[in-house]
């Protein structure tokens, strides 16, 4: 009996053994979570530098976009003044054109005017010559001819009113052409300062289109360097997606490294005293004691169910979502709310397993969740299991996926025995079922 009893052991040790040294020549030749995580970091240190120059690169884009609007707003205003430039020119030649038939009249009636002034003069001379070659009425004969004192006193008088008629016609004729003359000069004056300010304004219009063109060439260089912008930004954009994916690969493989050392750590231990105990016995029977009862302690079971590409399974061996996540009427206060998480239907006292690995954040009692445990899954993700009748875990534990943490209870507000399950996105409530495998229903 002794001797199947030292058989037995040393099987169950030798196999413990080999389990150790498979452990350990599996975690030789994979990369160990110390090599993974000083990656991730390094791969961190670029995506924070990549997203320092994205930064830039949005902030330039920004600071271009609003330079963009300024000049645009530049540019309404020189088209705005150009038009109110060219609207004022054209005043000016439609004044201008104004002036032109004015002083053409003006002196169309000046001519007229001394026309008729060298025509009386004209006429006057013609005919004192004609008096005078004739002999038949020039002033000696008129005066001469005269019978008396009087008649020769009113004849000098008639000859006076004929040299005062003639003088008042040509006096009256030339104030009148000095009037035409005097108008003609200030609106020939006039026509020179709607020139002047045409041509000033002529100079002003095409300041303004140097200006606007200078502005349409900046605007071109704004635009090419906007899509410069934009385009680097897109290329940075796609730089830190490709990084964050990496930095998520690496993370799962570093949950699955720390696991599996973990792993190879306990079945070091378990190794360890699997030899104790086989020592202890061969002393204990060559000393002729009774029997050990032997056996190391158990982590109480796990779930090794399917795992998606997330990195999870499911908390327990149930499937039926009574309440999924979203808006829903709670059965309890009986008010619309959000629903933060999910309920699966399960049997009382039933295991609830660790849907992925991670470290225990909080496992403690409250109010609204009863019995609670919390993990910390890393690459942002974490995880609230609710409604416990107990918890088997202690915060600053760290669990393995598939490890029991928990048992289904009621516990907290709850009408019945269910698993709560809250899933967390870099601390935004997220849907579970987006990241568990498939094979939930509702009921």
């Amino acid at each position: 009996m002794y001797k199947h009893r030292r058989l037995i052991v040393s099987v169950i040790a030798g196999v413990l053994v080999l389990l150790m040294v498979g452990g350990i020549i599996l975690s030789a030749s994979a990369e160990s979570s110390s090599t993974i995580k000083s990656r991730i970091e390094s791969l961190k240190k670029q995506e924070k530098e990549i997203a320092s120059e994205k930064q830039e690169a949005r902030e330039q884009r920004e600071s271009n976009e609003s330079d963009i609007l300024n000049l645009v707003e530049q540019k309404d205003q020189i088209d705005q003044q150009i038009k109110l430039t060219q609207d004022s020119i054209e005043t000016k030649n439609e004044i201008i054109q104004e002036y032109s038939l004015l002083i053409a009249e003006k002196n169309n009636e000046l001519g007229d005017a001394l026309n008729a002034r060298d025509d009386l003069n004209q006429h006057y001379r013609v005919r004192i010559r004609a008096m005078e070659e004739k002999g038949k009425l020039t002033y000696w004969s008129i005066l001469f001819k005269a019978n008396s004192f009087a008649d020769l006193l009113d004849r000098v008088e008639m000859i006076n009113e004929i040299a005062r008629s003639d003088a008042r016609m040509i006096d009256q004729i030339q104030q009148t052409a000095q009037q035409i003359e005097i108008v003609r000069q200030e609106l020939a004056a006039e026509k020179v300062e709607m020139e002047e300010a045409k041509e000033s304004l002529a100079a002003e219009q095409a300041e303004l289109e140097s200006q606007r063109a200078e502005a349409d060439a900046l605007m071109a260089e704004l635009m090419e360097d906007h899509e410069e912008y934009a385009a680097l930004e897109k290329q940075y954009e796609e730089e830190q997606a490709a990084l964050l994916a990496k930095i998520a690969s690496e993370q799962t493989k570093y949950q699955e490294a720390v696991a599996a050392e973990e792993k190879a750590r306990r079945e070091a231990e378990a190794a360890a005293k699997a030899r104790e105990q086989a020592a202890a016995d061969r002393e204990n029977e060559a000393s002729g004691g009774g029997s050990s009862s032997g056996g190391g302690s158990s982590s109480g079971g796990s779930y090794n169910g399917a795992v998606s590409s997330y990195g999870f399974s499911w908390p327990c061996t149930a499937r039926n979502i009574t309440c999924p996540f979203g808006p829903r009427y709670h059965p309890i206060t009986h008010v619309y709310s959000n629903h933060s998480g999910m309920d699966i239907g399960a049997s009382y006292g039933s295991p609830i397993y660790a849907c992925a690995s991670g470290t225990v954040t909080t496992a403690t009692y409250g109010t609204a969740y009863g019995y609670y445990v919390t993990i910390n899954h890393g690459n942002g993700f974490s995880t609230l299991y609710g409604h416990m009748t107990r918890y088997t875990v202690k915060a600053g534990q760290y669990v393995t996926r598939g490890e029991i943490i928990g048992y289904v209870g009621s516990t907290g507000w709850s009408t019945g025995p269910h698993l709560h399950l809250t899933m967390y996105y870099n601390g935004a409530l997220v849907n579970p079922l987006t990241y568990l495998p498939a094979g939930g229903y509702f009921v």
